[in-house]
């Protein structure tokens, strides 16, 4: 019951997505194209901390290679076990593979019960992905969440400049998202209510971005944070580069707890 409940919660905040043994076709770039229509997705290699996750994450998403890692009949039994288990039940499993064999996705769809849809590689990438993005708004994987965020906790990987009143201050950002950031200044800045930055540079992992955006104040009231809302629209560019750096920080951050949970 209480897994239940750490689930629903799951779903309401946004369910995690995993490709496990993902194909060399969805590569860096397609995970970081999902990651743009604001789904929290991952890439694991190791279906024993895929266990382990499910069990950490209730209610998460698992979209299985089934032409890698194990043998078919293997994989059919470790999708069984994955879904009937108390502890890892509300995991929502799809199957991606370059198999066409109608029976296979027959077994899978109606006597295995997965939620999350057979999906045939050699349909193409384009109808593939599509396939995916639209499995994913059919779960709700979204849940109540706009936009993913990733915490940033190493100021060599993730910080600002900008410019206040002809000043020029740096700082660190606590967390980003292409709405906007919490951040930290490394120094005392006088900061007028609902102050417009017109030039703001973001240092991410070494890839610079230029935006502007207003002050709206300081999240839970600490009086050293500030949150700063992104001007809108974003340019193409930097909407990309802000989503590439959230799906390799929150990579590293999984790889991070999979180490924990070994």
């Amino acid at each position: 019951m209480a897994d239940a409940h750490t689930a629903e919660e799951a779903a309401l905040r946004g369910r995690k997505v995993f490709f496990l043994y993902p194909h060399s076709v969805l590569n860096e770039d397609l995970m970081v194209d999902i990651l743009s229509s604001e789904y929290e997705v991952y890439a694991l290699r190791d279906e024993e901390a895929a266990v382990k996750v499910a069990e950490s994450h209730p209610g998460s998403i698992f979209f299985v290679n089934i032409d890698e890692g194990l043998r078919e009949s293997q994989w059919e039994a470790w999708i069984r076990r994955l879904v009937s288990q108390p502890s890892t039940g509300s995991t929502r499993v799809g199957i991606m593979t370059y198999n066409p064999d109608p029976e296979l996705a027959r077994k899978y769809l109606i006597e295995v019960g997965i939620p999350c849809g057979y999906i045939q590689l050699k349909l193409g990438l384009a109808e593939g992905k599509d396939i995916i993005l639209r499995t994913l708004a059919a779960n709700e994987a979204r849940g109540r969440r706009r936009f993913v965020r990733a915490r940033c906790t190493d100021a060599r990987k993730a910080a600002f400049n900008v410019t206040v009143r002809g000043s020029h201050h740096t700082g660190q950002i606590l967390d980003l998202s292409v709405a906007g950031m919490a951040c930290r200044f490394d120094e005392s800045v006088r900061l007028r209510p609902n102050e417009a930055l017109d030039d703001v540079q973001l240092r991410l992992r070494g890839t610079l971005c230029r935006l502007g955006g207003t002050l709206v104040g300081s999240p839970h009231g600490e009086a050293d944070r500030f949150l700063l809302m992104f001007r809108t629209p974003l340019t193409d560019d930097v909407r990309a580069k802000i989503h590439r750096f959230i799906f390799l920080s929150l990579q590293e951050e999984m790889s991070e707890l999979i180490r924990t949970l070994r």
